[in-house]
């Protein structure tokens, strides 16, 4: 536990260090407050004016008036300390919840694509927002028992100097208490961890439920669609029941058995002592019941800190995680792309299983090249590559004649760029959709959008460049939605682009729309398209055929309509539908 509250706190020990300051000022003024009322009403009781002290070292005799002064005093002090006891574990709180987000979306964001696309669908999310909650909590949870149990030690350090025999039963009673009351924790800590799982597996499904909300209009799923969330709803009721049962009933037992114990100390004493020194035995009592609540309180804040651990826990899993697949960054500028090449590149998703072998071929600048092949012949993977987004585990990827690896990351992803299939907009403008949160101008988000054959649609639009686009915003077609994703990779005018079957799903009009934008940057950019419509080939200078995840053939259109079975028999089904589809 300690080492996983030191990630937390680490880096903020001065603020613990105030923070465990002002805890023992404010606990030894609570104690001396509680001592000197109990001696001040024992002196009323019995019609005193001066109050004989006789503890340890010290010897006196002032009179009511002045203790009241100095209870006064001290209750004052401690009124004050009340102010930084509650800044500092709210500083504490929000400081490491800010650090623990920012820790592990950096985390995510420097990451290798491998890692980042193997996340279940809101796992991400759910681990951002409630199980950093609950790992904020434990931090929370660290100050409240720092708190707590130096405010148990003055209580007791108090206790001593008024009866040893009562400090002693409390130190002892209390450690035999934890000890009975530990299976306890253990079985919150497990709860909690199955807690976090299961908080996990509710936020993938809902997220999914988002996904295909449309599809379950259509299909009519929408009672299978809420049973299934509703286990997952039942099953984090059940967790969060049990560990909050036990994050209730711990610290309440333990208040329990802390006042059998003060009244067992209170026999304790009556027999030893009678009623020789009534203040003392007042001060006694208010000292124990006192040390009972700060016990109480401890135990409370133990619990719940125990059974954070579990988030925390996932919480640094998933950076840690994170962090050790992020690829090393070269550091060589990349000027321009001259040529692209693959040497002998094979890339497998699981052991004995490859889904691109032996992948050898040499691209040069302004070439354009389509890339064909049947469903799961490894034609994305190729792209991921290509993109280093993903990199060979055999085999060399070449720009320029030297590894791919070594170039500047800043360079590489503004001279290399990519449409994807299926377009991915932000809930923003125009502008900021195309922009894309890059340094770029005015100027150059309308050549992109014109060059994209969005610009005439945008003007024409209410707000023009100033629309709200994206998820659950004004509704674009899907073929709008691809050109604006295309104007986005135009922008910063880049020398590589590379589409992912870019007019595979568009109406005629926005995919004559797309060629005619294509055939302009002809000769302009180095072009791979992955194509599954034959007509987006045309404009292509040569061709990849992938199957099984060997390139099979990669030449002119003209020579693979020869000499390569698959193109001729994707071109007479092409040629035989209204698709134009590639099987």
């Amino acid at each position: 536990m300690a080492a996983r509250l030191s990630v937390l706190l680490g880096a903020r020990r001065r603020t613990v260090v105030w923070l465990a300051l002002v805890s023992l000022v404010s606990g030894f003024t609570e104690a001396g407050t509680i001592a000197l009322i109990a001696e001040i009403a024992a002196a009323l009781v019995n019609h005193k004016e001066r109050v004989h002290i006789h503890t340890g070292v010290l010897h006196a005799s002032p009179t009511i008036g002045t203790l009241l002064e100095i209870a006064f005093a001290l209750a004052l002090l401690r009124l004050v300390m009340q102010v930084p006891l509650s800044i500092l574990p709210a500083r504490i709180a929000a400081e490491v919840q800010a650090s623990l987000r920012t820790k592990l979306f950096h985390a995510f964001t420097a990451a290798s694509w491998e890692v980042q696309s193997r996340d279940r669908e809101g796992q991400l999310q759910d681990t951002m927002t409630s199980q950093t909650m609950q790992a904020t909590g434990g931090a929370m949870g660290a100050t409240s028992l720092l708190t707590s149990a130096l405010n148990f030690f003055t209580l007791v350090v108090t206790a001593f100097l008024l009866n040893v025999v009562a400090a002693a039963a409390i130190l002892v009673v209390s450690v035999l208490i934890f000890i009975v009351l530990r299976p306890l924790k253990t079985l919150g800590v497990k709860r909690a961890r199955a807690l976090s799982k299961a908080q996990v597996r509710y936020a993938s499904g809902i997220n999914e439920a988002i996904r295909v909300a449309e599809e379950t209009q259509v299909f009519g799923i929408a009672e299978a669609q809420r049973k299934r969330i509703d286990v997952l709803v039942a099953r984090s009721r059940d967790l969060l029941f049990t560990t909050q049962l036990l994050t209730k009933i711990v610290p309440n037992l333990f208040q329990s058995l802390i006042f059998i114990m003060v009244l067992v100390g209170l026999e304790v004493l009556h027999t030893l002592s009678g009623h020789s020194n009534t203040a003392s035995l007042g001060a006694i009592i208010l000292l124990l019941v006192r040390s009972a609540r700060s016990g109480q309180q401890g135990m409370a804040t133990y619990q719940g800190l125990s059974q954070s651990l579990p988030f925390i826990e996932r919480k640094q899993e998933a950076e840690r995680r994170y962090a050790e697949s992020a690829p090393v960054q070269g550091d060589v500028p990349l000027q321009t792309v001259q040529t692209l090449a693959l040497q002998n590149v094979s890339y497998g998703y699981r052991a004995g299983r490859e889904v691109l072998s032996d992948v050898s071929f040499e691209v040069k600048r302004g070439e354009v090249v389509g890339i064909i092949g049947p469903t799961g012949a490894g034609k994305s993977t190729l792209i991921q590559i290509l993109l280093r987004l993903r990199y060979p585990q055999q085999g060399s990827y070449l720009v320029n004649g030297e590894p791919a690896a070594r170039f500047a990351h800043e360079d590489w992803c503004q001279r290399i760029v990519y449409v994807s299939q299926e377009p991915r907009l932000l809930h923003a403008s125009v502008t900021d959709n195309i922009r894309f949160d890059r340094d770029l101008d005015t100027a150059a988000v309308e050549r992109a959008a014109r060059l994209a054959h969005i610009h005439e649609e945008i003007v024409g639009w209410e707000k023009g460049y100033d629309t709200i686009v994206g998820p659950r915003a004004d509704a674009v077609s899907g073929g709008q939605q691809q050109r604006l994703c295309l104007a986005r990779a135009l922008v910063a005018k880049p020398e590589v682009l590379v589409l992912d079957e870019p007019t595979s799903a568009l109406d005629p009009n926005s995919e004559s729309l797309i060629q005619d934008s294509l055939r302009e940057l002809k000769h302009e950019l180095t072009l791979f398209i992955i194509a599954h419509r034959m007509s987006t080939l045309d404009i292509c200078d040569r061709v990849m055929v992938i199957i099984d995840g060997r390139l099979v053939a990669f030449d002119t259109i003209d020579y693979l309509q020869q000499h390569n079975a698959y193109y001729r028999s994707a071109s007479k089904i092409a040629s035989g539908t209204d698709s134009g589809t590639i099987p």
